[in-house]
């Protein structure tokens, strides 16, 4: 290898490290996920309530309509649910965004096995994420990899992995995703949310918040 060779390939090295460093960056810092905001939005998100629990929220902490978890925009909700881990066994955690409930956006949650799934509230108009989460959950302490989306997939968690690398190459400028979202079995995934769309649908709030 000649040294224009060597001095190439270090230089593209280097280059594809500063990518991913801008994008871990990116992925960790409510500033800049606020600054790439624009319009009405940016506006509801930047003069959002700064808190960690809504105020006057009551009930389950992110499993139920009437106490969300308070998040900075879309980005914010593919950051904070990329961190959750299950308590009981540390395991990973994927989801979509299975639809609205009024102002909040509702997603469903399942592991790689498909043994657990779980439906999180979200209120995406605050300037940071939450520190607090959801009973049966753990918080990672900084996001890595992206494991879900911020958008609806009619056949989740089927075609999850290319979802994820097409959003994080929006929000991040890079195709990247949790390896295991290519993993999950989809069959199992999809038999449990059945079920539990039946037993626990998800419902609108029934009264206002106080």
């Amino acid at each position: 290898m000649g040294f224009f060779d060597a001095f190439f390939k270090e230089h593209q090295r280097t280059k594809s490290e500063e990518i991913y460093d801008n994008a871990l960056q990116i992925f960790n810092s409510p500033e800049l996920q606020n600054q790439a905001l624009s319009g009405e939005l940016a506006d509801k998100v930047r003069h959002g309530e700064d808190c960690d629990v809504l105020p006057g929220a009551y009930g389950r902490f992110g499993h139920d309509a009437t106490n969300p978890i308070p998040v900075n925009g879309p980005s914010g909700e593919f950051v904070y649910l990329s961190r959750l881990r299950l308590r009981r066994t540390g395991s990973m955690v994927f989801f979509h965004k299975a639809g609205q409930v009024g102002n909040l956006d509702v997603f469903e949650l399942t592991n790689v096995s498909g043994k657990f799934v779980d439906r999180l509230y979200v209120d995406m108009y605050h300037p940071r994420c939450s520190r607090r989460y959801p009973d049966g959950y753990t918080l990672e302490r900084e996001a890595v990899f992206p494991r879900g989306v911020t958008t609806t997939l009619a056949d989740f968690p089927k075609g999850l992995y290319k979802a994820i690398k097409k959003e994080a190459k929006l929000r991040l400028g890079i195709d990247v995703a949790e390896k295991e979202s290519d993993c999950i079995d989809v069959p199992a995934v999809q038999a449990a949310l059945d079920q539990l769309r039946q037993k626990r649908p998800a419902a609108p709030i029934m009264k206002p918040l106080k």
